[in-house]
């Protein structure tokens, strides 16, 4: 019983299987499938990222475990010849061939668990090209699948704006219970970033109202766009390019307390913080960071401390107690943030120099 409970998270994730590239494609002629290879590299992080977020997933090992022989190759090892052959020029690159080793797929970069499988499975798709796509939508087709697929394609080509053309055309002709669907959510998952956009306005006013399936994935959502909203007057961002408005920020900070956020969230002491910075008091300030630290997240405690350099004017007379605080932290700080902090005490400390 024990070996059966610790075998159970294994069968989610993506089998890699420890085979070369040779006998992974004659495994994929016994199983009548075909090769799914993640080439990489030591010294690349989002290949990194992608092996510890994406791929352990079960959406993601379900299917290609299902589809595919799944490899990995180091692109600077034992995978430099199969990456000169087919022109593996960025890292992650992720290839699809056929038994006949004729490449069906070929996809670079870091993406989502969900962003991924989509992508792979439009890839081999035919009807899904971005040519049949162009030819379908102009044709008048408007399923979610092809809006989703097609927007996406088109942001990968480097047009933004007829991206979310399509995207906004499509959720302007919903109608509510449409948008509030499970098939429709991708408009909020991946095209929605700020509370100012008629989607997120929209997706506040109306979560409570989605479909069963997916009303905590929205509640999440409504979260991380308020979230998303309040650092930009955390970090300082709103005060250095004179768009702070009392007002404005009140509103925020109202809906905030309305939808109960707050009791799930410490959003109380950046409340405090930045409501005490719109005083102008920068020594009330400076204290406050320091006794407010144990109340805070960890993330946004550490965003104040990294945009010190904007949120203390350059002349400033505190700066150097701000570095030396900064100093004193640096051993019990996250490793992905010691670096960026070093980097900006060197510049504090150069200036005040």
């Amino acid at each position: 019983m024990l070996a059966f409970l610790l075998a159970l998270p294994m069968v989610a994730q993506t089998n890699f299987r420890a085979i070369s590239y040779s006998e992974a494609i004659q495994q994929a002629k016994n199983e009548n499938k075909m090769v799914f290879i993640d080439f990489y590299t030591d010294w690349c992080g989002p290949c990194r990222k992608m092996s510890r977020d994406v791929f352990p997933q079960k959406s993601v090992g379900d299917y290609l475990n299902g589809q595919f022989v799944c490899i990995k190759l180091n692109a600077e090892k034992e995978g430099l010849e199969q990456a000169k052959r087919f022109n593996v020029k960025a890292y992650p690159t992720f290839i699809v061939l056929d038994t006949n080793e004729t490449v069906k797929m070929h996809i670079e970069g870091a993406l989502s668990a969900e962003a991924f499988v989509t992508k792979v499975k439009n890839e081999l798709n035919p009807d899904m090209t971005p040519e049949r796509m162009k030819q379908r939508y102009e044709g008048g087709e408007r399923t979610p699948e092809l809006i989703n697929a097609y927007a996406l394609s088109l942001m990968e080509q480097k047009k933004e704006q007829e991206g979310f053309k399509v995207i906004n055309d499509y959720f302007n002709s919903l109608s509510d219970e449409q948008r509030l669907s499970a098939d429709n959510f991708f408009l909020f998952s991946r095209y929605t970033f700020s509370l100012n956009d008629p989607k997120g306005e929209f997706l506040v006013n109306n979560f409570g109202r989605a479909e069963a399936s997916i009303r905590k994935d929205a509640a999440t959502l409504v979260d991380r766009l308020f979230r998303r909203e309040i650092i930009t007057y955390l970090s300082g961002h709103k005060f250095a390019t004179k768009e702070y408005n009392e007002a404005d920020y009140l509103k925020l900070k109202n809906q905030i307390v309305k939808l109960g956020l707050d009791k799930s969230y410490p959003y109380q002491p950046l409340f405090s913080l930045i409501e005490c910075y719109a005083k102008g008091d920068m020594e009330a300030y400076f204290t406050m960071v320091k006794s407010e630290k144990e109340a805070m997240n960890e993330e946004d405690f550490e965003l104040v401390l990294l945009n010190t350099s904007r949120l203390y004017p350059q002349n400033s007379p505190i700066l150097p107690e701000v570095a030396k605080y900064i100093r004193s932290l640096l051993p019990e700080l996250r490793g992905s943030s010691i670096m960026m902090m070093g980097r900006l005490l060197m510049n504090i400390e150069k200036t005040d120099q």
